[in-house]
């Protein structure tokens, strides 16, 4: 587990780059915590760190409370050693500061491990692979993988349909998901 928080995650972009190019273990996993503070309240700035993820291709996990915390914690880990990528969280304020009644067992989500066509040798972290054959394996296989444990697992889901022919959409993620519910 690596947490920092938005200058932090700042500094430590090329880390990251290299560190997901290299992979994670089968037998390990990497969970990225990003503390974002988007009003400076306890930080030298506002910031949102996503976007330095996106940039290194590290998948992210979007808890919308307290509970998927812990829960996209668990996923993060499992989806870590099936792609061979870090997974991060964003960890906001409103999450973070709080306290919630959760359930705590393991066997209560199901972790899916997806068919997958893995390359020769998989996914996971070997010495022997270049810093281009790292690359093409993130682009070519990675991304695709995480991609696909994502999918398996439900992670990104329709909460609620308009319908068959829906005439307004409203996507959130996050915290912002439980906003835009209390809203309307």
């Amino acid at each position: 587990v690596w947490y920092g928080k938005g200058p932090g995650v700042d500094r430590s972009g090329d880390v990251f780059r290299h560190a997901n190019l290299a992979g994670s273990s089968k037998h390990g996993g990497v969970l990225a915590l990003m503390g974002d503070d988007h009003m400076a309240e306890s930080s030298t700035n506002a910031h949102a760190t996503e976007f330095l993820f996106v940039d290194t291709m590290v998948p992210i996990l979007n808890p919308a409370g307290v509970q998927e915390i812990i829960d996209y914690g668990l996923y993060g880990f499992a989806m870590s050693r099936f792609a061979g990528t870090w997974a991060a969280i964003k960890c906001v304020k409103d999450n973070i500061e709080s306290t919630a009644s959760v359930d705590a067992s393991i066997e209560r989500l199901g972790i899916v491990i997806p068919e997958f066509d893995m390359p020769p040798g998989g996914l996971n972290i070997r010495h022997e692979i270049d810093m281009l054959g790292q690359e093409e394996r993130l682009h070519e296989y990675k991304r695709a993988a995480a991609s696909a444990f994502i999918q398996a697992n439900g992670l990104n889901r329709i909460v609620y349909s308009g319908g068959r022919n829906p005439k307004l959409g409203v996507i959130t993620i996050g915290k912002s998901y439980l906003d835009v519910r209390q809203a309307l």
